[in-house]
């Protein structure tokens, strides 16, 4: 799977889950949006964010999404080729593996030059407004400086960050990756009364104090990555709307006396002058396209303090929408995959040796595999001088083949009749040699466990060390001796 795949199938997965956030998070404000505080109807988009961003959710008992955990892989059962010495049999003939082509994931493809696409626009048209302001740019006059310090600091902000004044910016806004700048139309505040101008300045620094531009830029690439999702683009109109609002019950908070009437018609002059951008990315602004202005005016219109009771259920509903949304659920406590191998199975490994094994078990393919009548040891000594001959892919001589420990009883000591450790024959052709061990495990009447360093066969009603003789051999693949009662083949 290539690089572009594994993002796809991240980005589907993630899209997914988002959308359904999506939806709850649309229905919560539904029901709440009257009682809800703005800044809080804000933050709790900021679950949704999390899921796209995020690489891995972490786990949790309450997860909302189900875990997804890799499968098993069932392998068909396996016969062999009667007649054939189980120690010296004749090697197989291995016909030279073909060339494969490189599958193309169309779907995939177009993702990612949708994607490049919207964002390589978006940043284009970011550079080609910014210079364009930057190029007409006049020197802002001393009292207009004065006045923007003042309202920086009453927004909270340290100090005033840098101005623009220019023809060519529509309506106030703020903007800047690192360093954050203030754009201002040309005769700024000329129109406005000095309380108007001075509301709207508090409402630009607000989106500084509020880190909305950040966040932004945030959105604006993940609204690019998933281009496909009309869910998640109406989702992220309406974060973008929500900010505004939040911005604006925060500008009306900052000052004690009632604003309300002044605020709303700075903001009803600003839509007579203002025009909306067709690429606004990076862009952060009182007046934005599909910020809803009509909701703005109501919202701004029945302003009042938020009453404690919601402002903590605002809260209790954004734990409970990250505590559920941004986890996984856990599986049900299971039995060791190491100890219980069903038949036909490849236990799940997580160490590189185990899974280098695991790996083998998987893509050695024997052609012809004949065994008739014999103990559990032969048949792995045959699958063991296969597995030799076919590892054409391995160049390291002592890493060729698959090292096998197998851990049963002897029938002089341990063995009793009726316990199942019988005589195996099996006959398969083009089968791997996970399906074989699995076949003749089986038929043994053991199972088998895959570590660093070799697959142990062992009885089903014995428990697997951990530590097991095979970690003498080294590597997989390498010569390796009897010790005790096992047989290191």
């Amino acid at each position: 799977m290539s690089a572009i795949d594994s993002v796809f199938e991240w980005l589907l997965a993630a899209s997914l889950r988002a959308s359904v956030l999506a939806v709850l998070i649309l229905c919560i404000q539904m029901v709440l949006r009257r009682w809800l505080p703005a800044g809080w109807r804000h933050a709790l988009w900021l679950p949704m964010v999390a899921v796209l961003v995020l690489p891995v959710l972490p786990e949790a008992p309450f997860g909302l999404f189900p875990l997804k955990r890799e499968a098993a892989v069932v392998l068909p059962e396996i016969q062999m080729v009667a007649g054939e010495n189980p120690v010296e049999g004749t090697a197989a003939v291995v016909a030279p593996v073909a060339e494969q082509w490189v599958k193309v994931n169309y779907l995939a493809l177009a993702w990612f030059v949708g994607a490049c696409g919207i964002l390589g626009a978006g940043l284009l048209g970011y550079r080609t407004n910014m210079s364009r302001v930057r190029a007409a740019a006049t020197k802002p006059d001393s009292g207009l400086v004065a006045e923007i310090e003042i309202a920086a600091l009453q927004a909270g902000l340290k100090r005033a960050p840098e101005v623009i004044v220019s023809p060519a910016v529509n309506s106030p806004a703020v903007t800047g990756f690192l360093r954050p700048v203030l754009l201002l139309p040309e005769g700024f505040p000329a129109g406005f009364s000095h309380a108007e101008s001075r509301l709207i300045l508090l409402h630009e620094f607000s989106h500084l104090k509020r880190l909305d531009l950040p966040l932004n830029w945030v959105v604006c690439v993940l609204q690019a990555m998933h281009w496909f999702n009309p869910l998640l683009w109406f989702a992220f109109a309406r974060m973008r709307a929500d900010r505004e609002a939040a911005c604006d019950a925060r500008v009306l908070s900052l000052d004690p006396k009632d604003n309300r009437s002044q605020y709303g018609g700075a903001l009803l002059k600003l839509q007579c002058v203002a025009q909306t951008r067709a690429l606004s990315l990076g862009f952060v602004g009182i007046f934005e396209r599909g910020s809803e202005m009509k909701a703005r005016i109501r919202d701004i219109s029945t302003h009042r303090p938020g009453h404690f009771g919601w402002q903590a259920a605002g809260g209790v509903i954004l734990t409970g929408l990250m505590m559920f949304g941004v986890t996984r659920a856990q599986d049900e406590a299971v039995e060791d995959q190491a100890n219980h191998v069903a038949p036909g199975n490849l236990p799940e490994v997580s160490t590189e040796g185990a899974i280098y094994i695991v790996n083998k078990l998987r893509a050695i393919v024997v052609p012809n595999f004949g065994f008739e009548d014999g103990s559990i040891e032969e048949a792995v000594e045959l699958l063991r001088l296969r597995a030799n001959q076919l590892d054409v892919k391995e160049l390291d001589p002592a890493k060729k083949g698959i090292n096998f420990v197998v851990r049963m009883p002897r029938r002089s000591q341990d063995w009793k009749a009726g316990e199942g450790y019988g005589r195996i024959t099996l006959k398969l052709q083009n089968a791997s040699l996970g399906q074989l061990l699995s076949e003749l495990v089986e038929q043994a009447g053991a199972r088998y466990k895959v570590d660093d360093f070799a697959v142990t066969v062992f009885p089903k009603n014995q428990a697997a060390d951990n530590g097991i003789a095979a970690a003498d051999a080294g590597v997989p693949g390498a010569a390796a001796a009897k010790v005790d009662n096992d047989v290191i083949i």
